[in-house]
């Protein structure tokens, strides 16, 4: 038997990002402040290991910097305290910030890693992106699922929870999947392609989820 610790840390990711300020002291924040924090989840994982009566694996933590719906919890809210991401996410300098997250997450010190340990960006449980899917203000660019396949050329998860027309075909469907396969082959790294159709929805039209785990947003056009 073998178990992993996952964590939803969207309002501590926030305040790490505040504290860095720029992409070149993601870095160093993470060694530290998370490191920080993680070691005592670390060794309460290893006493339980040692304390067992029967054979069980500690296979690490997922550092994933995962957004919460709390007030705060948005991930990409908090990517965008950095100086060097100008305007919205998903802009210029959005990139860079994802590849420096995901790079320091994987290799905080002293710190067993496991699953994707990386970012996290699930349109429909993330308040901010949730608002970036339904900009109407021309001047500004909407998130699209291109943006999100860009941006997790250098992180996870993929295209995460983002809702697509109830009456999507199925060759647009399999193009989708075959950009998320083509990535994922690419680079060799594990991504997931989770849309939810909407029934009756069409490109545009704005959800209606009613669940305590999911917020609303603009329904993808593919």
């Amino acid at each position: 038997i073998g178990f992993a610790i996952g964590l939803e840390n969207g309002g501590f990711a926030r305040e790490l990002l505040e504290e860095a300020k720029h992409i070149g002291r993601i870095k160093n924040i993470f060694d530290t402040k998370l490191r920080k924090e993680l070691m005592p989840i670390q060794e309460i994982c290893s006493k339980f290991v040692h304390a067992a009566e029967y054979p069980v694996r500690y296979l690490g933590i997922d550092t994933s910097l995962n957004p919460s719906l709390d007030d705060g919890g948005s991930v990409a809210d908090a990517i965008e305290c950095l100086e060097e991401v100008r305007g919205d996410f998903g802009g210029t300098g959005s990139m860079a910030a994802a590849a420096a997250i995901t790079t320091s997450l994987q290799s905080i010190p002293d710190i067993l890693t496991t699953g994707y340990s990386g970012l996290m960006l699930p349109v429909l449980e993330d308040h901010r992106l949730a608002e970036l899917a339904m900009v109407s203000d021309s001047s500004k660019d909407r998130l699209t699922i291109q943006k999100l396949l860009c941006i997790s050329s250098v992180c996870g998860v993929g295209i995460d929870t983002v809702p697509v027309s109830g009456d999507v075909s199925e060759d647009s469907l399999s193009s989708v999947i075959l950009d998320v396969a083509a990535l994922a082959g690419r680079w060799n790294k594990p991504l997931s392609c989770r849309v939810f159709p909407v029934s009756g929805g069409n490109a545009g039209d704005k959800t209606k989820f009613d669940s305590p785990f999911l917020c609303n947003s603009c329904i993808f056009d593919l």
